[in-house]
């Protein structure tokens, strides 16, 4: 209770105080995330990847070692450890119900843990724990990925992400400065055609070395350069988008806005195998992060059922996930391990995004922060946008779910969409699906779909 109390009060603190003093914020709790997450063991496993010392099947035989000596689930599966992937493929999949029923059974408790929270596209709250190595390894393949394409670690980047960085009350000052990861935050949920010019400016005057984070925020920028004729005279050595589909049309205006290639990622916040793109826009899985099995299904595609090593406080193991790719193949079954997959595309991740009362977009990451603390009473939860002004909230929740739990989710959605709108909850039994038998977890059912993409 007190530590959830001295977050709350340090949130507020923050929110209030003036710019300055937030970039000093920011900076401080920069420098505990660069102590926890850049230790020994980022350092060992970023050389070891840079080395190419990774063995795949000595990894694989350790990770299934791992669950069955550390995670209860798993204490009796059978090891062959001469043909270790025929034992893996014995192992049950996994799915968000059983992770969210027994978490703590297939679980490994052991180290600093932290806990990840996830809503996703499919709006289907989940919990799973991750713990200082887990973190560690993450970040050392993350500025892995970055060294191979000329970005070294601590480099100047900017990063556009969905944290509540800045106040309305602070204007168009979007952005926050990490100075212990050299890094500048740009809070993208404020982020509109009226003060793009400001962030822009910002950039200018950083120079990032790289940008990353969501592609749409990203992809206003590069608009607004390309838009001005403005030749930008710093070297960008690429941009890392995430977190939300990445279309061509951004990926070419991003490139030749900023003059550099577009290095597009996939993961989640389960800890699911990194997937990630080449300059042709090919699709390749991060090997050393875990493996992808490939289902296809009747549609042409192939459905996601990921294993993760980079997890082991929480191991993600033939986990359906529920996004889908295209693979140029005509095989039922295809897997990362003894084929050589590329993907075509990346069809689960939604692009979608809703619009607030100052045109600025809010795309589902966002929008996750408004559940955040309440997942363990909502079970489900979907934003539909009924028209500019008024939004529908449907919601599958547990017994406990109260009256003052509404008023904080309307409260959040307040600061994200706007104070003047109508916000509608509707209580169901169940939310109703797609033809792929996905919940989206935002709709925008505005018929006046070119105002949003102007």
């Amino acid at each position: 209770m007190m530590v959830k109390w001295l977050k709350t009060s340090a949130h507020k603190l923050y929110y209030r105080s003036p710019i300055f003093f937030q970039h000093v914020m920011t900076s401080v709790y920069g420098f505990k995330l660069r102590k926890e997450r850049y230790n020994d063991h980022y350092k060992k496993t970023f050389h070891r990847l840079v080395d190419g010392a990774i063995d795949h099947e000595k990894q694989l035989l350790l990770f299934m070692q791992h669950l069955k000596q550390n995670v209860p689930y798993y204490k009796h599966i059978h090891i062959d450890e001469t043909r270790p992937f025929d034992s893996f493929r014995q192992l049950p999949h996994t799915n968000k119900s059983d992770l969210r029923n027994e978490l703590d059974r297939r679980s490994h408790k052991d180290g600093v843990l932290r806990v990840s929270r996830t809503s996703g596209t499919t709006g289907k709250n989940l919990i799973v724990y991750n713990s200082e190595f887990d973190r560690a390894e993450r970040m050392a393949y993350l500025d892995y990925l970055k060294y191979k394409n000329g970005v070294l670690p601590f480099s100047k980047r900017a990063s556009f992400t969905g944290q509540e960085l800045t106040p309305q009350s602070h204007g168009n000052v979007l952005w926050r400065y990490n100075a212990p990861m050299n890094q500048m935050l740009y809070a993208t949920y404020y982020i509109n055609m009226n003060n793009i010019k400001n962030v822009y400016r910002s950039l200018a005057h950083f120079r990032p070395v790289s940008l990353d984070g969501y592609p749409s925020a990203i992809h206003m920028v590069a608009k607004y350069i390309l838009s001005k004729d403005l030749t930008i005279d710093w070297e960008v050595k690429a941009v890392f988008p995430n977190a939300e589909t990445l279309l061509p049309q951004a990926r070419e205006d991003i490139e030749k806005a900023f003059n550099t290639k577009v290095i597009d990622q996939y993961a989640s916040a389960e800890g699911a195998p990194f997937i990630y793109s080449d300059k042709n826009g090919r699709y390749y899985v991060g090997h050393e992060t875990g493996l992808i099995e490939f289902e296809k299904n009747n549609h042409g595609t192939y459905e996601m059922v990921v294993t993760s090593f980079i997890n082991y406080a929480t191991p993600i193991v033939r986990y359906r996930i529920g996004d889908q790719v295209e693979i140029d193949s005509d095989q039922s079954y295809l897997n990362s391990y003894t084929d050589d997959v590329v993907i075509k595309k990346i069809i689960g991740r939604q692009s979608d995004y809703l619009l607030g009362e100052q045109d600025n977009r809010v795309n589902s990451v966002n929008m996750a922060w408004v559940v955040d603390g309440l997942e363990e009473s909502i079970i489900q939860i979907q934003f539909i946008q009924k028209s500019r002004t008024r939004f529908e909230v449907n919601m599958v929740v547990e017994k406990d779910f109260c009256e003052a739990d509404e008023k904080l989710l309307k409260k959040r959605m307040h600061r994200r969409l706007g104070k003047n709108n109508r916000y509608d909850f509707i209580y169901r039994d169940a939310i109703k699906k797609e033809r792929s038998g996905k919940v989206r977890f935002i709709i925008n059912e505005m018929s006046d779909r070119s105002h949003i993409e102007k």
